[in-house]
């Protein structure tokens, strides 16, 4: 019984990966940032600046501002990036990625 339970949940699980819906925009030049962000005033050390990105609203790209938030001990943001592909360019959005806690520290000490 416990086996027949296993595999109807990795079938189900499957099938709802496969029903997501990944939206990448492929464009034939990179956009670029907006002049200047809106100011942004340093709050305290328990927080980060995490840069404005292009996000996709409506199948095409719009710039989201940039915004303060709580450090995340262990984990570092790497910002967005444009990345080539076939037939243009699209954005790779920025991702909290861990790290280990004295790179951290060396990094946010």
């Amino acid at each position: 019984m416990k086996t027949l339970q296993k595999t109807t949940v990795l079938f189900l699980l499957g099938f709802l990966l496969s029903t997501i819906s990944f939206s990448q925009i492929v464009i034939s030049d990179k956009l670029e940032e907006p002049e200047l962000e809106s100011t942004h005033t340093y709050l305290n050390r328990s927080q980060i600046w995490i840069s404005g990105e292009w996000v996709i609203d409506k199948n095409q790209y719009v710039w989201k501002e940039g915004h303060w938030t709580d450090k995340r001990p262990g984990y570092i943001f790497l910002p967005g990036y444009w990345k080539k592909v076939k037939g243009g360019w699209t954005w790779i959005s920025g991702s909290w990625k861990e790290i280990s806690m004295e790179k951290w520290n060396n990094i946010y000490a």
